[in-house]
């Protein structure tokens, strides 16, 4: 398979040029040519992770001379034969404050998008993190982690290529599953932020691990809040793992369908994010065994309303029965459901 890499860009190339009194495009394109190592920090590390078959996204800052280099680079590359593309990213730029409030969240969420659209294309991703602003490096690493995809850049200090292979390490998606309304309803603001007094009541219910992702921006001498660049970066691939989640094949006991087709459509509306919810990889971490035993497992942990009884089997999700919090559900915990009391042909898809 062959690998898309998404580059940071910065100005070594312009730097390094100047330096050595190059000033036309022509020159400089003829000065990579030479010596693609020497030439440009972006040069210098593609050269080391490219392969044959590969193709090359060039991510670079919304300044001039930033957007030269990586027309330079673009040119140079496609040259070669490797297919090569860039990007402006909106509001990367000196300026301190929108280089916070807007550049960096636009970074995230362009990397983030490049990313998704790779793997649509089946194709596997390295970010190479060399060249740009410090915290585009830093930011670039984060979503390397939570998207599971290598990270590479030239150590300083060694001159060498250094890879940070995809983390084995998961992550907890559960502020996002759990709180899944109060994030869509922040995004869902103009630039993805909120008045300040209209999200602070919405935001008082939840636990302290999800506010931290919160930040205040200021916007025409007033307070705004919205996500921070972390917090962009965690929502950007728990959305992308619960599109990929919404493939498991879900199946309806009688029963289980029985009591959706009974359901009102805003109940239903209910149920539909519920079963969303538990298509999630992290499922088995928000399920528990009641005491009735049998093979199915409760879902969900806590203090929610609408429950379900399920059990996973080859990768398709039985769920036995819908019902809510109240002497119903504790009847059926205290019962259980058992495989023996049922056949697999008797579930049928659920088409959510």
């Amino acid at each position: 398979m062959s690998n898309v890499i998404l580059t940071t860009v910065g100005t070594s190339l312009l730097f390094n040029a100047r330096r050595d009194n190059l000033l036309q495009d022509s020159d400089i394109l003829a000065y990579i040519k030479q010596d693609p190592v020497k030439a440009s920090a972006e040069t210098n590390s593609l050269t080391r992770v490219l392969h044959k078959g590969d193709e090359i996204v060039l991510l670079h800052s919304d300044t001039e001379e930033g957007a030269r280099a990586a027309e330079l680079l673009e040119q140079y590359w496609q040259q070669q034969g490797v297919p090569c593309s860039r990007v402006r990213i909106p509001g990367l730029a000196y300026e301190a404050q929108g280089f916070v409030d807007y550049g960096l969240k636009n970074f995230v969420r362009t990397l983030a998008g490049e990313i998704r659209k790779a793997a649509k294309a089946q194709k596997d991703v390295i970010i190479n993190a060399t060249g740009g602003f410090k915290a585009e490096i830093s930011y670039a690493t984060v979503l390397g982690l939570v998207f599971k995809v290598p990270v590479c850049y030239i150590h300083d200090q060694f001159k060498e290529i250094v890879t940070l292979p995809p983390t084995p390490i998961s992550w907890d998606n559960s502020l996002f599953v759990w709180y899944r309304d109060f994030f869509d309803w922040l995004s869902e603001g103009e630039g993805g932020v909120r008045p300040k007094a209209e999200v602070e009541p919405r935001m008082a219910p939840l636990p302290e691990e999800a506010q931290v992702l919160l930040e205040t921006f200021e916007l025409d001498g007033k307070p705004y809040m919205g996500l921070s660049p972390l917090g962009d970066a965690y929502l950007e691939a728990f959305q992308t793992e619960f599109e990929q989640a919404q493939s498991v094949p879900v199946y309806f006991s009688p029963k289980a369908q029985a009591t959706w087709d009974s359901l009102e459509p805003a109940a239903q509306e209910r149920y539909q994010k519920l079963l969303q919810r538990l298509r999630l990889p992290n499922r088995a971490a928000n399920s528990e065994l009641k005491s009735g035993g049998g093979d199915a497992l409760g879902y969900p942990k806590g203090h929610v309303d609408e429950r379900l009884f399920y059990a996973e089997r080859d990768g398709r999700l039985y769920v036995f029965a819908l019902t809510r919090h109240g002497p119903e559900y504790e009847r059926m915990c205290r019962e259980g459901f058992s495989w023996r009391d049922h056949k697999p042909e008797d579930f049928t898809p659920w088409e959510g």
